[in-house]
């Protein structure tokens, strides 16, 4: 089983960018996308990651010896790489269907998935008020959606599509996430993710466009760094706040994320009040996001103030 180095400030800060930097992708991805397609996109970001990875695990003399492990060990490994190549495959996808702020509201539900995988897999302490936060987290959906309940019981139309889309990026996320915690046991963060892009990164191949990289205009071709740039912050971050923190609790951060879509997004159409892309949400929507943000603080901040109560009291006793 693996041990946390139970730096809670440490796994907090980590989530905390990685929801930032996952909160402002799918704006760049969904313009990006007008120059490229989404499998082309997850392979650039995956071979520019491994790339810089792989240099620095060749610099620090800690290249991993994947075949010096258990066979148990390397066919968890393909596992994960291939959840998390469908994770950003299909969340790029989407975004051809719908705009970011539905798709990073979405993905939200990894945070009740993960939630429910540090719990069963884990075995990690689920608090009683983790349980209200994880019905704030559902209300928060149910009113992000509020208005478009409709349109999403028609399978056919796009913004169905585009959810449903994201709903499976959600679950390959998650699987990706709880065997990247068991991952760490043999290898560091860094390790797994630069075996996990490696290996993603080649069996996509057959499927992918790269001169297209040449069509694109310079604005799209910036967007494409900041994408792959994103990639090595983001994940970095996760894997290390695993290292330090609950899954559960680290889940429950990342459900931050939407907020920094929308306010991205509010930022942008107020300098650019015809910009096409974004969802122009309602006030209940809001609300919606505001209940997603509660949740998240009741799931990973008050169990975390409610155990070192209790560790105050027991030393009080001892004294």
């Amino acid at each position: 089983m693996h041990k946390l180095s139970n730096n809670h400030v440490a796994g907090f800060f980590l989530s905390l960018n990685a929801a930032m930097m996952w909160g402002v992708l799918p704006i760049a991805i969904k313009e990006l996308l007008a120059g490229m397609d989404a499998t082309t996109i997850v392979w650039y970001r995956f071979i520019v990651a491994g790339v810089v990875l792989g240099f620095w695990l060749l610099f620090t003399r800690k290249i991993p010896a994947i075949f010096a492990v258990d066979t148990s060990l390397r066919w968890l490994l393909l596992v994960a790489a291939i959840s998390l190549g469908c994770n950003y495959y299909l969340f790029s996808l989407s975004l051809n269907f719908v705009n970011a702020e539905t798709s990073e509201a979405v993905i939200q539900l990894t945070t009740l998935f993960l939630i429910l995988g540090g719990v069963i897999v884990y075995k990690e302490p689920y608090f009683h008020i983790q349980k209200l936060g994880t019905a704030l987290i559902v209300v928060g959906l149910v009113l992000f959606f509020h208005d478009r309940f409709d349109v999403l019981r028609s399978l056919d139309n796009r913004q169905t599509i585009g959810v449903v889309i994201v709903v499976f990026a959600a679950i390959t996320w998650v699987i990706y996430a709880l065997l990247q915690k068991q991952l760490l046991i043999n290898f560091s963060s860094v390790q797994i993710l630069f075996l996990i892009y490696v290996i993603a990164g080649l069996a996509m191949l057959p499927l992918i466009h790269p001169a297209s990289l040449l069509q694109l205009s310079t604005f799209h071709f910036w967007l494409l760094v900041f994408c792959c740039v994103n990639t090595l912050i983001a994940y970095g971050s996760f894997a290390e706040a695993l290292n330090c923190w609950e899954a559960s609790k680290v889940s429950a951060v990342l459900a931050l994320a939407p907020l920094f879509t929308i306010g991205s997004l509010k930022l942008i159409v107020l300098i650019y009040p015809d910009y096409a892309f974004s969802d122009r949400l309602s006030l209940v929507s809001m609300l919606g996001a505001g209940f997603l943000v509660a949740g998240s603080v009741l799931t990973a901040i008050v169990p975390l103030l409610y155990q070192r109560r209790l560790d105050r009291l027991a030393r009080a006793k001892v004294l």
